[in-house]
């Protein structure tokens, strides 16, 4: 499978982080770097991807109490779209990697239908889900390729995608054509969201797989944070 692995040009850990996953790749799946956008950079690619955000929102309180992270939330977000468009244009699936991700087990071409999260059981250890896992639980994982129906992440926000299953971030995951063509779609008929808010069960079918494909070996740059930027 086609693969981008999503860093920051410029950056020496995002560098550093991108060429280790690239590394760890090697014989597993067929990968490449992808160069991010950054605040900086983001004008132009809103000139070619015009969308709004969605009202209310997490980013519209972004948007409202801290501009720079709502900038370097949408930057983030960007990368996503660009990506989708080249799913389209590529006319197969490809994996959306970012740069700290780790490749563990060699692509079998699994036919999965839109969306499949290619880290599922690391994705709930991450550090930021340590109070939530412990409070609900992480949920059930099942050897084999499943649809993603159990979740301690629903969205809350009071808007058109309330009570949809959020992904538990978005380090890596394949997307099809079929896939990538619904959330353009829903993006330009409704407005944007964070990204692992904005992929979610509403506006796409997201399916997971055990044993997984990627997982976690260095620290999180947490550059989405607006961190290391």
């Amino acid at each position: 499978m086609k693969s981008f692995i999503i860093y920051i040009k410029g950056n020496t850990k995002s560098e550093e982080y991108a060429n280790v996953c690239l590394d760890s790749c090697r014989d597993k799946f067929s990968a490449e770097l992808f160069e991010g956008v950054t605040p900086d950079t983001l004008k132009k690619y809103e000139e070619k991807y015009n969308f709004t955000r969605i009202i209310p929102s997490r980013v519209d309180h972004f948007y409202h109490e801290n501009q720079k992270l709502f900038h370097t939330k949408k930057s983030c977000f960007m990368n996503h779209v660009r990506l989708w468009h080249k799913c389209l244009d590529l006319n197969q699936p490809i994996a959306v990697i970012e740069q700290d991700s780790f490749c563990v087990r060699i692509w079998d071409n699994i036919q999965f239908d839109e969306l499949l999260i290619m880290n599922f059981t690391s994705a709930w250890k991450q550090k930021v889900f340590k109070h939530l896992i412990k409070n609900k639980g992480a949920p059930t994982t099942h050897l084999g390729l499943h649809e993603y129906t159990e979740s301690p992440l629903p969205y809350t926000k009071p808007n058109h995608l309330k009570g949809s299953l959020m992904m538990p971030g978005t380090a890596a995951y394949g997307i099809t054509p079929k896939g990538a063509k619904r959330l353009i779609d829903n993006l330009f008929k409704n407005g944007w969201e964070q990204s692992d808010y904005f992929i979610n069960t509403m506006n796409v079918k997201i399916q997971y797989i055990d044993p997984e494909y990627f997982t976690f070996k260095l620290p999180n740059l947490n550059m989405s944070h607006g961190k290391n930027t």
